[in-house]
């Protein structure tokens, strides 16, 4: 079986291009409006160059299970899942309860505390890695 490779003009390429992304506007007002709003006080308006996508960022405002809602109601499957750090999806009610209980207990204290050692244990059982280290970022980790 033969394939041919029909091409398509650069300049039908631009306007289906320029005809979807207004689509994609339109369909997120509130997503633009935060967008346009964020840019006056965050470079490129978003957090980090990963968010800075064409036409625009999507503002997420929940998540249940594997799907995300943005600002303006639109529902998407999150394929993503934060970089694959959600893997049992979003707002599982297990670890809402587990965050709830914890954080009412206080949040950061800059010292070690009981869970840290459960948690390594836990770890090394799972992935066979003698020791572990918690740290705030990748930087942080290699000092």
């Amino acid at each position: 079986m033969s394939t041919q490779v029909q091409e398509i003009a650069p300049a039908r390429v631009a306007e289906l291009i320029a005809r979807e992304e207004a689509a994609f506007r339109r369909r997120r007002p509130k997503s633009d409006a935060m967008w346009q709003e964020a840019r006056r006080v965050i470079p490129r308006g978003v957090p980090s160059t990963f968010q800075d996508a064409a036409p625009q960022p999507l503002f997420v405002d929940r998540g249940k299970g594997s799907r995300v809602w943005d600002v303006d109601g639109n529902e998407y499957v999150d394929f993503h899942n934060g970089f694959g750090v959600m893997v049992v999806g979003h707002a599982h009610p297990q670890i809402v309860q587990a965050i709830t209980e914890r954080a009412a207990r206080g949040t950061h204290f800059a010292q070690p505390v009981a869970d840290d050692a459960v948690v390594a244990t836990e770890l090394v059982r799972r992935f066979r890695q003698p020791l572990w280290r918690f740290t705030n970022s990748g930087t942080e980790s290699t000092l």
